[in-house]
């Protein structure tokens, strides 16, 4: 095999894998997951836009519904961005990161200052 034609299969295969990896990871749609807090199960709706490694969109199921999405990133499967609620009269900024798998997203949430965290799975809705 001469190294010009290695070099153009190598180049396929790389071309290939790449939107592969881009496809399987893209987070934009619908997703529905939940979390327990104080012993009830609360149900978030996340409705996800991406534009470039720019993520955007509003979260449903929080005290102050809808919540929008802000400082959104996308990094390969990883998201990140934060949402700003109420609880007890009081605003608390929400961290999430996630990693997206097919139709799943692995979230972990937790307050900005550290003190709350859980993790939870979201779903692709259809």
């Amino acid at each position: 095999m001469t190294k010009r034609l290695r070099r153009l299969f190598a180049f396929t295969f790389l071309a290939v894998f790449t939107a592969a990896l881009l496809i399987a990871a893209d987070p934009g749609g619908d997703w529905k997951g939940s979390f327990a807090f104080n012993g009830n199960d609360v149900p978030l709706t996340f409705h996800l836009k991406v534009k470039d490694t720019t993520l955007t969109g509003t979260l449903e199921g929080l005290p102050t519904t809808p919540a929008e999405i802000q400082g959104g990133k996308v990094d390969g499967d990883s998201i990140s961005f934060t949402a700003t609620t109420d609880y007890h009269g009081s605003p608390v900024k929400l961290v999430y990161k996630g990693k997206v798998d097919g139709d799943e997203i692995k979230f972990s949430m937790g307050t900005d200052d550290g003190g709350w965290g859980v993790e939870f799975v979201a779903k692709r809705s259809t």
